[in-house]
């Protein structure tokens, strides 16, 4: 699955009214168990808008090239949210100033806010 795949996912499964959550666990299993020259072509090509579920692909792909010392793709630097996106359902004010608190960078820069541990897999 590409970066651009996984944003279309997104807005496909929300659209529905599913949970998305386990296809970008499916994209950071993916992208971790996967060889470099695999990792460039799963993030070549991003999205094609900013919203709320390409800045948190854009989001993702940064914090996962960071991780493994591959230069994000140009499309990450130009791509984000418009508006304060929540991944998790925080509705409590207490909840969304903790997210923003403890957003990592990838994230905090494109307006979306996760916990620190999002990307953990255990």
């Amino acid at each position: 699955m590409t970066a651009r795949e996984l944003a279309h996912l997104l807005h496909d499964e929300d659209t529905a009214g599913r949970g998305y959550q386990i296809h970008v666990n499916a994209f950071v299993d993916a992208f971790r168990r996967a060889t470099e020259p695999e990792r460039r072509a799963m993030v070549e090509t991003g999205p094609v808008a900013s919203g709320r579920f390409e800045g948190l692909v854009s989001a993702v792909v940064s914090a996962l090239c960071r991780e493994v010392g591959l230069v994000a793709p140009p499309w990450v630097g130009t791509t984000g949210c418009p508006e304060p996106f929540f991944a998790f359902d925080a509705r409590g004010h207490a909840l969304r100033l903790r997210l923003m608190l403890e957003s990592p960078a990838p994230f905090r820069i494109r307006n979306v806010f996760v916990p620190s541990d999002y990307l953990s897999r255990t």
